[in-house]
């Protein structure tokens, strides 16, 4: 019998290190050229955020995000450093420019970064995924695979992010201010 699999959720480094802290509670995602012919879409179980690094992702951050960023750049196929977890909380759809546009002081991305996301392929828009993010008390090492490489969004790790010790990184009276803040229209 194979060993259960569980989500992760393949995020940029420096934006998953925002997440882990409480700076950020959200991510805006179009989709990875991987995600098949549904294209993407949100998972509702608890899933990992999974760091990735590449070579231009301070390039398309706002210069805030240089506490977030990586130290080095993350090989394809190399041992990451799981930290964090995180439940959606909320997810929509945005089509229209001036509510993305809006969310500018919640995230990291530039707004040529985030321009290029919302138009690339149709129709156009991004994915808001609002989450509840976990902290490790320890974090844990792990080895990905070539099944695990590629642009897209979910892979799966036979590891249970609940059963490891973790907190918010937010205390609940903290979360609920930020996403009132963050939902209000």
């Amino acid at each position: 019998m194979p060993a259960p699999m569980f989500p992760a959720f393949k995020e940029w480094q420096a934006v998953v290190n925002a997440l882990a802290s409480g700076h950020q509670t959200l991510i805006l995602r179009k989709g990875g050229i991987a995600e098949g012919r549904g294209g993407f879409r949100p998972r509702g179980e608890p899933f990992w955020l999974l760091p990735t690094g590449f070579h231009a992702q301070a390039d398309k951050l706002i210069p805030a995000a240089a506490p977030f960023l990586p130290v080095a750049e993350t090989p394809a196929l190399a041992t990451v450093t799981l930290t964090a977890w995180a439940e959606l909380h909320h997810h929509t759809f945005l089509d229209d420019w001036e509510s993305v546009t809006r969310l500018a002081p919640n995230h990291l991305w530039t707004e040529t970064t985030v321009r290029e996301r919302f138009d690339w392929t149709q129709p156009a828009g991004l994915h808001l995924l609002v989450l509840r993010v976990h902290r490790l008390e320890t974090p844990v090492d792990f080895a990905l695979t070539s099944a695990q490489a590629g642009c897209k969004s979910w892979v799966e790790l036979p590891l249970d992010p609940t059963d490891l010790p973790s907190r918010p990184a937010l205390d609940d009276a903290t979360f609920a201010t930020a996403i009132r803040d963050l939902l209000q229209p």
